[in-house]
This record gives structure tokens, C-alpha cells and sequence, in this order.
């Protein structure tokens, strides 16, 4: 049975994180507390109410969260939030000074309300309009767009409090008008030049395509000249996939260069020296000259790839997000590239098998530069109360890519991992998008987290959960491995320890180790939770591990052999890639008209 805490939590979870909940109820249960208390006459209770209700914006307007964005999308953003608050006031009148402050608070107050619409008709300008949002890192001056103008709140929050509280507290008419004018033009000397700003952006593109920002990053890339391009799009989640190639990119002795296309993304990317640019509009995109650069590499095959792909003077080539036998490790797609950036023979072998018609010199075979720090400790009996890492995938983008086991035996496997005897320690680390596509993945994983919280309580032993970091450091952890069809699978192998993988199809074991190569050397787990019972023995060394052989000739097959599972071996790679550039694509850079541009097999250039 699902925890009934965890369900609220995961409810909650909609309306944002638990440390933004406060904020909320401060500033929209104040007001609506204040609304119903100023209409049964608790003038008092609703005067309270009313200023905790302002005050509370301070902290729930800071930056933009799911409950933000949901009343303003709502229609009950600050203006009508304002609105209601002076309703509220004129109502409690019974601590206004005079007939005299009341019109001047309701006066005051109706240009306060003005100058708040214009400002969110600037929001709107921004959202709707050619302005994209743009950030960096790494790139001198900071360059950047906000996705909406800055919100100086604490001047919106100070120019409330101007307008409303005096009347509320007595002050006679004449200083109503004085300090309510005073918060108005607080508001007004910070929105102008925010507004001003925005006007001259937007006439810098209509004129030229370039805003300033624009321009600046343009200027850096002429000084800079990068050498090699990576680029990315997807949601905040999809931040591992470039994560994964950081070190990597960061050890070449190349100027490299990242575009990130989603501001979600760009700010869940780990902190990197590499210059790197966040850039939603497409068109803007296009405007940059990428002149210099002489490689693109891609982690990930997703529409926006065109938006560079486009340029013929960039030698492309699609390195992925983790060797795995899922069908996305052999998508149609991958055709428009000139190189796939394979780990190992096994990387070439799907895509052969998948009958695309993949010219064999597109293939690159470069190892696995992820691995290198992966160990083969601790071993089968090295530690005391061995370590089981369970990290599954996620449900995939359909049904046909529904390779997870969570919800189908997750339960399950991790009940059968805290029963073991001799005992062992669990660690789950499930996949980020886990519960995206399929709302009751995100109700199994909090089912599973709180079995293993009530194991690691009751029995003393470390069980845990974990929801971010790299999963290499837990490989490094673990004893051994229960996961399902994904790059898991052969980044584990590295370590050469025991691993049992989830069967998600009907096929018997045989068959489905055929159809999955990489499960070649593990136990199989079935949707009955055949198959567990047997790993667990070969963990606590109960049952003899009979696959050890496998696993390092499987090793081989999938990441390529062990002097190739290195940085110094991505390093090669991508210096004979910019080699094949400079030769194949010299005409295009020298302005040879295609027509003139001789088509050649010839060996040494592919």
C-alpha cells in the first residue's frame, strides 16, 4: 500500500517544491482569508491577513514556480491579486482616517493598478513576442535574455504596502496620497527602463536579426572560434545526456563549444568551464556563424539537430547518451549524420541488423570514455553486507519502448532484496524521466522509496534512495546490478560484477538474450520474479557466479576493448573526425559551388 505521506507529498509536488508551499499559502490563503474575514466583518483578522497576504509576494514572486505560473495562466496574477486586495481594504473602512483617505486610497490605488497591468503587458510583449530567452556561461559580460523582464519584486511588494497600509493604519488623506504616490513611482523609475530595454531589443532584431546580446555572443565566437559544436535540446530532465560527456569534453585539447536549446535544461547542466549557450529561437540560431567550427556532435536525436545540421561546412556526428540495446540506439534517423559514434562492435551490429542501410564508413568506433573510472571493486565477498544497486529505466516515450520494470516487478525485486539472507544492502536509483509519460510509475517509485526507508530503519542497514548524481559513483558502491534494457546495462559491464536484467517481452530467456545481447551475460528477471531469488544467491555467494567469463568477453562486444574505454581514446577520435572535416568539407569552406565538388569512396576519407 502506497504511504499515505508519500501520496501527499506527491500531490503537493504538483503545486511546486515544499519550500515554495509556504509562499503560496502566505500570500493566497492570506488574501482569500482576508476576503472572507473583511465579509463577517473581522476587520481586524482581515487587516492582518491583507498586509501578511503582501508580504508573502516577496518570497512567492522571487522567480517563477508551478503555483506563479498557474494563477497568472489563471488570470490571477499580481494586478487582479492587487485588485482583490484593495476591494478588501475599502471594505475594512472602519480604520481609514476619513471619508477623504478612503477616495484617496481608492484613487491611489486604481493607478497602482495601472501601473501593475502595464507591467504585466510587458510580461506578455516579452512572452509573445521575437525576444527569446538566452543565457551563457563561461562567455564574457554574462550575456543574456531573461525569459520574461526582470521582476523586482521587492519594489512591486514595497509599492503595495505604500498604497495600502497608511490608509489601513489611520493616516489622514494627504499622506495616503503622498506615500501611495511615492510607491507608485517606485514602480514606475524600475518598469520604464526594463520596458525602454525590451523596445530597443526587439527594434535591434526587426533592423538586423541580431540583438545586442545576440551580437555579443557573435563577437565571442569570431574571437573564440570554436573547433567543435555540441548540441542539445529537451526538457530539464534530459540533462544527464550531456552531463555524461562533460569530462570528456572539458579533457580535449579542442576549443569546444555547447549549445543547449531549453532553459530548463541549461539549468540543470553540472557546473563546466566550457563556454556554453542557451538558445531557444531557431531563427536566431540560424543567424550565428558557426564558420570556424569543424565537428558537431549529438547526444541526443531530437528536431532541433536540423537547425545545425543545415550547415555543410560542420561534419556531424550522433554520439549518443549511453550504449544500450534499446530500438532509439538504432533510430531512423541517425542516417542524416555523417559519422555514429560507436562503443563497440555491438553499437554497429544493431544498426546493421535494423536493415537502414547505414553505410559501413559512418561508423566511428570509440570506446567508452564514461567508463574509464569505473572499478571491479568491491568484488563478490569483499564486503561484509554486499551492495545491490537497482536502477531501473523509465516507462519510454510509447509503449513500445515500455522496457521499464518498475511498475510491473519493481516492488517486488526491491522485497525481495531487503528479505535476503544473508542480507544485503539496496540502493535504487531510478531513470529522471521515471513517471513522465505514466502518472503510476510515480506512485510505484514512492511505494518503493518508502519500503526501503521503513527497511533501513528497522533493520539498521544503510538501504537508500537516491535522486540525482552520477551513476558511476554507485557502480563503484555496488557489488552488483538489477536493471533493465539501457546504457546501464553496458556501462556496468566495465566493472565486470553480477547483473540481472528485467525481461519486458514475452520471449523466453534464450530469445530474449538473443534480442538483447547485452543481457547476454546476466540473469534474467521474468514479470513472475523468476530469476531473483537466483541473483540474490549468487550475490551472498550462496549459489557460485557462473558468468564471470561472459561478462569480460561481453564487455568487450559492447564498450569496445579496455585501452579504448579512455579520455586519450575520445581525444583521437574527435582529432581524426576534425581531420576527415578539414578534407571532406574544405571545398564547401573555400566557396566551390557544389556542382564542382567531386563525389569520392575513396577509403581514406570516410
Amino acid at each position: 500500500m502506497v504511504s499515505p505521506v508519500r501520496t501527499v507529498q506527491a500531490a503537493l509536488s504538483r503545486l511546486g517544491r515544499s519550500d515554495e508551499l509556504p509562499a503560496f499559502a502566505a500570500t493566497v490563503g492570506g488574501l482569500v482569508l482576508a476576503t472572507l474575514c473583511a465579509a463577517a466583518g473581522l476587520e481586524i483578522a482581515a487587516l492582518v491577513l491583507l498586509l501578511v497576504s503582501v508580504v508573502g509576494e516577496l518570497f512567492f514572486e522571487r522567480r517563477s514556480t508551478p503555483p506563479a505560473i498557474l494563477l497568472g495562466q489563471a488570470s490571477f496574477g499580481i494586478p487582479m491579486r492587487f485588485v482583490l486586495r484593495l476591494v478588501v481594504a475599502l471594505v475594512v473602512s472602519e480604520h481609514i482616517d476619513s471619508v477623504e483617505a478612503w477616495r484617496a486610497v481608492a484613487v491611489m490605488g486604481v493607478v497602482e493598478v495601472v501601473v501593475l497591468c502595464a507591467r504585466a503587458l510587458h510580461d506578455t510583449y516579452r512572452e509573445v513576442g521575437p525576444l527569446k530567452p538566452m543565457q551563457t556561461r563561461n562567455i564574457p559580460g554574462a550575456t543574456r535574455i531573461h525569459e520574461t523582464p526582470p521582476r523586482r519584486i521587492a519594489e512591486v511588494v514595497a509599492s503595495q504596502l505604500l498604497v495600502l497600509a497608511p490608509a489601513l493604519l489611520g493616516a489622514p488623506w494627504w499622506l495616503v496620497v503622498v506615500l501611495a504616490a511615492v510607491g507608485v513611482a517606485v514602480v514606475v523609475r524600475v518598469s520604464v527602463p526594463d520596458m525602454r530595454a525590451s523596445w530597443t531589443m526587439r527594434q535591434q532584431k526587426r533592423a538586423t536579426g541580431f540583438t545586442g546580446p545576440l551580437r555579443q555572443i557573435q563577437d565571442f565566437l569570431d574571437d573564440y572560434r570554436p573547433e567543435v559544436v555540441v548540441h542539445l535540446s529537451g526538457p530539464d530532465t534530459a540533462a544527464y545526456q550531456i552531463n555524461t560527456w562533460l569530462e570528456a569534453l572539458e579533457s580535449l585539447d579542442r576549443r569546444v563549444f555547447i549549445v543547449l536549446r531549453d532553459p530548463p535544461l541549461f539549468g540543470r547542466m553540472a557546473a563546466t568551464a566550457i563556454p556554453t549557450l542557451e538558445l531557444r529561437d531557431p531563427g536566431e540560431l540560424l543567424m550565428l556563424d558557426f564558420s570556424a567550427a569543424r565537428i558537431a556532435l549529438y547526444p541526443s536525436n531530437t528536431g532541433n539537430n536540423i537547425h545545425l545540421l543545415r550547415l555543410p561546412t560542420l561534419m556531424s556526428a550522433f554520439i549518443g547518451h549511453g550504449d544500450s540495446d534499446k530500438s532509439a540506439s538504432n533510430n531512423p534517423f541517425s542516417r542524416a549524420y555523417d559519422e555514429l559514434w560507436v562503443a563497440g562492435e555491438a553499437g554497429a551490429d544493431r544498426y546493421r541488423r535494423s536493415g537502414l542501410g547505414i553505410h559501413e564508413g559512418q561508423y566511428r568506433y570509440v570506446g567508452r570514455p564514461q567508463v574509464h573510472a569505473i572499478s571491479r571493486e568491491p568484488a563478490l565477498g569483499a564486503d561484509e553486507v554486499p551492495t545491490v544497486l537497482y536502477a531501473p529505466t523509465w516507462e519510454g516515450v510509447n509503449l513500445d519502448q515500455e522496457y521499464s520494470s518498475v511498475s510491473a516487478v519493481g516492488v517486488r525485486v526491491v522485497e525481495a532484496l531487503l528479505a535476503a539472507e544473508p542480507p544485503v544492502r539496496v540502493v535504487f536509483k531510478s531513470h529522471p524521466f521515471t513517471g513522465q509519460r505514466d502518472a503510476k510509475y510515480r506512485f510505484v517509485l514512492a511505494r518503493i522509496a518508502g519500503l526501503i526507508d521503513d527497511a533501513a530503519a528497522r533493520t539498521g542497514i544503510d538501504h537508500r534512495v537516491v535522486k540525482g548524481g552520477s551513476i558511476n559513483e554507485w557502480f563503484n558502491r555496488a557489488t552488483a546490478l538489477v536493471t533493465d534494457i539501457s546504457s546501464v546495462v553496458s556501462d556496468f559491464l566495465a566493472s565486470e560484477k553480477p547483473y540481472a536484467v528485467f525481461n519486458h517481452t514475452d520471449l523466453d530467456d534464450e530469445a530474449f538474450r538473443a534480442e538483447f545481447p547485452s543481457t547476454g551475460a546476466g540473469t534474467t528477471i521474468g514479470r513472475d520474479g523468476r530469476g531473483i531469488a537466483e541473483f540474490i544467491d549468487v550475490v551472498t555467494q550462496v549459489a557460485p557466479d557462473q558468468h564471470a567469463e561472459r561478462r569480460a568477453e561481453l564487455a568487450t562486444y559492447l564498450l569496445g576493448p579496455q585501452e579504448h574505454r579512455s579520455l586519450e581514446s575520445f581525444q583521437a577520435a574527435i582529432d581524426a573526425m576534425i581531420a576527415r572535416s578539414e578534407a571532406d568539407r574544405a571545398a564547401y569552406r573555400d566557396g566551390t559551388p557544389t556542382s564542382e565538388i567531386p563525389v569520392t569512396d575513396e577509403p581514406g576519407l570516410l
